[in-house]
């Protein structure tokens, strides 16, 4: 009782996000039925390791709207440090499929997390995501549409990370690396700029404007 019920409910629905995502995505990309023991062997020590260096890795306009949140969060009265921790929480789902790349590549958890959410932030990948949100939940089926372009904005960085893995040395930047893809892919990276330019100079928010830009940023991937 040291918060207000206000607060309590805004960090409690941000932290079940994590959750529901996490569990939507064991179920989406691990074997079934899944062998729990086994999934936490898999993922615990590295999720432990990089959980704490979110601040490090998460950069650029999410870096920005995470500042924005925990403002937000201390502001309601929340404690700093618990304020930081939930508003980053929601980053970290994606170190699942960090830790994925990294054991499929062969490369350094913290190599492919620098990369991953460089890349995201390079993109521009949390606005879609934050106008996926914003969606109109409506029935089972919008909110079925709206989980799969979001699982597709997902599932895309995760591709393209690896693909960046592909060509590059663990000694490059991030900045580096994605500078290399960039030049390798200029002419795919225009056609999908200039869709997406569009699509934010439009201020088409809607289910199909989003549609299209999952797939445009999809096909980015080699």
């Amino acid at each position: 009782n040291s918060v207000a019920a206000a607060v309590q409910d805004r960090l409690f629905l941000d932290s079940r996000r994590l959750l529901d995502r996490a569990a939507r995505w064991f179920l989406s990309w691990r074997p079934q039925p899944l062998d729990v023991t086994s999934e936490i062997e898999r993922y615990q020590a590295a999720v432990h390791e990089l959980t704490p260096k979110m601040p490090r890795l998460v950069v650029g306009i999410e870096h920005e709207a995470i500042r924005r949140d925990v403002t937000t969060l201390t502001a309601m009265g929340a404690p700093a440090d618990l304020a930081h921790r939930v508003a980053y929480s929601l980053y970290t789902f994606s170190l699942l499929d960090v830790v994925d790349v990294a054991l499929n590549s062969d490369r350094d958890p913290f190599e492919v997390a620098e990369l991953y959410y460089a890349m995201s932030a390079h993109l521009g990948l949390d606005g879609i995501l934050s106008a996926v949100t914003k969606l109109d939940r409506g029935d089972r089926w919008h909110a079925l549409a709206r989980q799969a372009i979001r699982d597709g904005v997902y599932g895309s960085v995760r591709s393209i990370t690896a693909d960046v893995l592909k060509t590059t040395t663990p000694d490059q930047s991030a900045a580096a690396k994605i500078a290399q893809w960039e030049q390798e892919n200029r002419f795919r990276l225009e056609r999908a700029r200039i869709t997406l330019g569009q699509i934010a100079g439009s201020g088409a928010g809607d289910l199909a404007a989003l549609s299209v830009a999952a797939r445009e940023i999809n096909s980015l991937i080699r």
